[in-house]
């Protein structure tokens, strides 16, 4: 390139680096809560590896749509380091073409032909612990080079907890606190998870697994094709600096197909307004809304759901029928599947 890139880095940025060219390494697994900047770590040093050799890269989610974050912070690394070219960029493949021949493609675990296809030089498994342990054999197997992966420990088990183990795996550990470059804003909200769910400290916070083995629900699946059924609600949990989130809910016999419509924080009751009603849902349908807040219920009432309601909130009784049900959260539906867990 006849320059030298000015990469504005972290701790988390050189210690993958170190274990990227340690020859005795393969399985680069960082393990870190939110905004601990592993995934642009990782980004930014695949950016210099493609500038600086030729290489083939994958970048990989569960589903090309959950990918779409990472591909943004691809591209913005890009622009900051002035280094992308609309020319080099393949919208509809999603890859990227370096000058020197280089090629970092995107695509999702749910893409047969993608998962079972050509090899690579290096893989990122991005959110890795949303892949089964199917999905990363068939990656790892056709991959020549290294393999990154990041996470945030949200399950007790799992196969990374085994990959972790191998000898030619590294274990990288961070937290929001390796990230200097975080608002005071940000680290409010990370901290302040600790209001609401110790577990949720522990994981998104502190980077570490959870400290209970169970759960109260453990027999969720997950749903790609949309079912035609007509029973439909929507449910609605209010909150501010925690999610407010619209689910669209679909029953037949004893099975519910939930779907994530909007789950957002920081939003005010008109914004949220203005996205429900930029959904164009079917407002003959009922709506259930968290009891306490009888004033959303009647936002919903005046923009034409005369179904809208506060939900029965008897704790017992909703655990029971949840788990007499078959339980179906769509596969796009990331942020549902990460409470679950």
């Amino acid at each position: 390139m006849g320059r030298t890139l000015n990469i504005q880095h972290t701790s988390v940025f050189e210690k993958n680096f170190n274990a990227f060219n340690d020859d005795k390494i393969r399985y680069i697994i960082n393990q870190g809560g939110s905004r601990s900047s592993k995934s642009i770590s990782i980004l930014q040093i695949l950016i210099v590896t493609a500038l600086t050799s030729t290489v083939d890269i994958s970048i990989v989610r569960k589903t090309l749509q959950s990918a779409k974050s990472i591909i943004k912070d691809f591209i913005d690394l890009l622009l900051e380091y002035d280094l992308y070219s609309k020319d080099n960029h393949n919208k509809s493949n999603n890859t990227y073409t370096f000058d020197n021949g280089s090629i970092i493609e995107f695509f999702g675990a749910d893409n047969e032909q993608k998962l079972r296809g050509k090899k690579r030089d290096i893989l990122f498994c991005n959110e890795a612990n949303e892949l089964d342990q199917d999905e990363w054999v068939q990656l790892i197997m056709r991959t020549t080079g290294k393999a990154f992966l990041d996470f945030n420990p949200s399950d007790t088990d799992h196969w990374i907890y085994d990959l972790i183990k191998e000898e030619k795996s590294i274990l990288i550990k961070s937290t929001y606190k390796d990230n200097p470059f975080l608002s005071n804003d940000q680290i409010e909200y990370i901290e302040n998870l600790i209001r609401v769910d110790e577990n949720y400290y522990k994981i998104y916070a502190l980077g570490e697994r959870p400290t209970s083995t169970t759960r109260i629900y453990s027999h969720f699946k997950q749903y790609t094709d949309e079912p035609n059924i007509d029973d439909i609600v929507y449910s609605c949990d209010v909150g501010y600096n925690h999610a407010m989130v619209l689910l669209e809910c679909k029953f037949i016999d004893n099975k519910v197909y939930c779907k994530e419509l909007i789950y957002e924080s920081k939003l005010t009751i008109s914004d949220f307004m203005n996205k429900v009603q930029s959904l164009n849902l079917n407002k003959d349908k009922p709506v259930y809304i968290d009891a306490a807040r009888p004033d959303v219920v009647e936002e919903f009432r005046r923009i034409g759901f005369g179904r809208a309601q506060g939900a029965l909130k008897a704790v017992k009784e909703g655990i029971d029928t949840v788990k007499s049900m078959e339980v179906f959260i769509h596969i796009e539906s990331e942020n549902i599947m990460k409470e679950y867990r």
